[in-house]
């Protein structure tokens, strides 16, 4: 908090002999400034609603709170006298989805600011095995560079583990002493060996070198599916996701590399893939239409109608 001190001059009349004189004295007067309350760094908004968030603020002072908006889109919002956002007009997903602005709230003598932004979110209508999805055709044409693009593995948390041995750790099945949890380093960066379970091909692996990090929904897949559109830090994100356990799976460099980027469509192609493991095959879809439903991405005609069809094959529930 700033403090500003005001300087008020006071006179004080002084007999000194036969003269007078006048003493100015400074009297300080402290005011503290705005406490912006709870108010996160970003925030998701579904698209076609006009609310985006109330900000709580604050004064210790008592005093009266103004609002403002700045940085490079407040020209889509406006603020109410209490802090209420909301757009200007109905956002639409297709049109823009990330929008940027700074909140100020002043009382007139400080001003406390911060930056936030806003993610505007798909809306989907279209339901498939329980999950709310968005039915929709792939995008080919939009290209796709995932080393740029969707650069893996990030250290989200900076522990010196990046995203790959995160899950490696997380997915270490700790049930054997002949097969600990070991790393290749004192500081515990890197995983060694330990054991994990493929359940794509129903097989143990006891060297981290023989394991992979699958994207559960490939990345090339999830890109024509609607990710291409995702801002850049959305799609850093979804690239190194620890947030939606189902995404990212140890499993057999083998079974990573045949799945490739297939996505259920393959179960009836050839080339094609599905897991070899038939006692896997609900828990997949499920996962699969689960990643995609919380992450607003298209399942495409072909997409569903083998989704459909395994699910009713499986008598999966």
């Amino acid at each position: 908090m700033k403090k500003l001190t005001l300087l008020i001059g006071f006179f004080a009349l002084v007999g000194c002999g036969n003269e007078d004189r006048a003493i100015s004295e400074p009297f300080a007067i402290s005011n503290s400034a705005p406490i912006i309350i709870n108010l996160p760094s970003e925030i998701e908004v579904d698209e076609l609603q006009l609310s985006v968030i109330s900000v709580s603020a604050i004064d210790p002072d008592g005093d009266y709170l103004r609002y403002l908006l700045t940085g490079d889109d407040p020209g889509y919002f406006n603020i109410s006298g209490s802090g209420e956002i909301t757009f200007r007009e109905v956002p639409i997903y297709e049109t823009k989805n990330l929008y940027s602005i700074n909140v100020h709230v002043s009382d007139n003598i400080d001003t406390t600011s911060q930056a936030i932004s806003i993610y505007l979110l798909k809306v989907c209508t279209n339901t498939l095995i329980g999950f709310s999805v968005c039915y929709g055709e792939e995008n080919t044409t939009s290209f796709y560079d995932r080393d740029e693009d969707y650069p893996t593995w990030k250290d989200s948390d900076g522990d010196c583990q990046n995203n790959r041995h995160e899950v490696l750790i997380s997915e270490h099945i700790d049930d054997d002493p002949l097969y600990p949890l070991t790393f290749t380093d004192n500081n515990q960066c890197s995983v060694a060996s330990g054991k994990w379970y493929d359940p794509y091909d129903d097989v143990y692996y006891y060297s981290a070198s023989d394991v992979h990090i699958d994207h559960v929904v490939p990345l090339y897949d999830a890109h024509k599916s609607g990710a291409w559109y995702f801002p850049e830090l959305k799609k850093i994100r979804f690239a190194n996701t620890l947030d939606v356990p189902e995404q990212l799976m140890a499993v057999g460099a083998s079974s990573n590399l045949s799945k490739s980027s297939w996505d259920p469509s393959g179960w009836y192609t050839t080339p094609g893939w599905k897991p070899n493991n038939r006692t896997y095959h609900c828990q997949y879809l499920q996962d699969w239409v689960k990643i995609k439903s919380i992450y607003r991405l298209n399942i495409d005609s072909a997409e569903r109608a083998a989704i459909e069809k395994v699910y009713l094959e499986s008598s999966c529930s």
